[in-house]
């Protein structure tokens, strides 16, 4: 028996396959004439309500809030108060106005102080003299006068050569005894309250 092909055998399905499907499409085209289609029920429409529970609305519950117990403060304690008595003052005794004694001095008197004091100073600037040593060397001798401004304290306020010597040096020299002397001692009560000059004479002699 003679074999076909693969590709015979394809063809012959594929053939069938269509033969099939045309002789079954006939089939069915002579079978729908003789149905009824007035027998044929048509889908009943369905209402169908559908009911949606709503929710309950949540009533508000207002809790009324419980009344509070006010407790009643503890009345503090009351402080004593203690007024405190006003010190006493003390009042000084005014001072008695003594009367007023008569200051007033002579100018004769001033003078005559002034003259003692003038001697005082003259002692006290002396002790403070250095003699030159070129000066003695050459015999160089001589006399200043000086004249002091003084305070009442004994202060010095000035110093001037009223009268000085042939030499220089000594002159010099008497100036710096008085500024080593001041402040000088204090004045007479007389002299406290014034501004006074005194003229001191300084000397420089060789012992022979």
């Amino acid at each position: 028996m003679p074999t076909l092909s693969f590709k015979n055998k394809r063809g012959l399905s594929l053939i069938e396959t269509i033969l099939l499907s045309v002789l079954f499409h006939s089939a069915f085209l002579l079978y729908i004439p003789s149905l009824n289609l007035k027998d044929a029920k048509l889908p009943i429409e369905l209402d169908i309500d559908i009911l949606i529970n709503q929710p309950e609305r949540i009533k508000e519950v207002l809790s009324t809030p419980e009344p509070k117990t006010i407790k009643p403060k503890e009345p503090l304690p009351i402080k004593e108060i203690v007024k405190s008595e006003p010190k006493a003052q003390i009042i000084k005794p005014e001072p008695i106005a003594l009367p007023k004694q008569n200051n007033k001095i002579s100018p004769s008197a001033i003078k005559k102080t002034i003259e003692s004091y003038s001697a005082k100073l003259t002692k006290s600037i002396a002790r403070q003299k250095r003699y030159p040593r070129i000066a003695q060397m050459r015999g160089w001798q001589g006399e200043i006068i000086i004249d002091l401004k003084i305070d009442g304290q004994g202060n010095l306020i000035k110093a001037k050569i009223k009268q000085g010597s042939e030499f220089k040096i000594l002159d010099t020299e008497g100036m710096n005894m008085v500024k080593k002397a001041s402040p000088f001692p204090k004045p007479p009560k007389e002299l406290e309250s014034k501004i006074f000059n005194v003229i001191v004479p300084i000397s420089f002699k060789l012992q022979e």
